[in-house]
């Protein structure tokens, strides 16, 4: 049986010392692709994440469980609550 690779890249990612800063300069090392957002759209992102009682952190979405600073780049990513 294949492990998933979302699963596999998670259990990384938890064996680091993650820090909310670390985690946005890893997202922010990510190749620019039609999916990325502009600067401004990811900031106001964040923003609307870091407001948000259900953030984890400073990181994790405790809803979805996905690294916030990885979601709020790309353009197909939307917040499980509808509030980007």
């Amino acid at each position: 049986m294949t492990p998933c690779p979302e699963c596999e890249n998670k259990a990384y990612l938890s064996s680091l010392e993650m820090t909310p800063e670390l985690l946005e300069e890893m997202a922010a090392a990510e190749p620019v692709t039609e999916d990325t957002v502009s600067e401004d759209i990811y900031r106001a992102r964040l923003e609307i994440c870091r407001a948000c009682d259900k953030l984890i952190g400073g990181m994790t979405c405790r809803e979805c469980g996905c690294f916030v600073q990885f979601r709020a780049r790309h353009k197909s990513a939307a917040c499980i609550w509808g509030k980007w």
